[in-house]
């Protein structure tokens, strides 16, 4: 398992997507569905939870287990309108990932998605 931690600014999207990228070879995974998954989570942890969040990726037998954890308990599931220019990001991951869901932590949450490699 890897793991980097990122303060809560938007700029840090970007460092954690860069992080997800670097990564990808060795996880035996598509560095661009990895680094979407972890873009939009990342987003959501920065606009929703407004904390600092970490990202950890874990190979599981043919898949890698993305988690990102923020500080805020409550997770934020947002409907987008049809004409909004954001909140999709979990309509995202649901699409890419095997499966997705919300971990309780101490303090706070991690959301994860399984993501099959090959």
């Amino acid at each position: 398992m890897v793991t980097e931690s990122f303060s809560p600014s938007p700029s840090e999207v970007s460092a954690a997507r860069h992080f997800a990228r670097a990564q990808a070879k060795a996880l035996g995974c598509d560095s661009g569905d990895l680094s979407l998954l972890v873009s939009e989570l990342a987003t959501n942890a920065c606009v929703h939870a407004g904390s600092a969040f970490t990202v950890s990726l874990n190979r599981q037998g043919s898949d890698v287990l993305i988690e990102v954890g923020d500080q805020n308990p409550a997770p934020a599931v947002v409907q987008p309108s049809s004409s909004g220019p954001s909140g999709r990001g979990l309509q995202i991951v649901a699409a890419l990932a095997a499966d997705w869901g919300v971990s309780a932590r101490h303090p706070g949450k991690a959301v994860w998605a399984l993501l099959p490699c090959l």
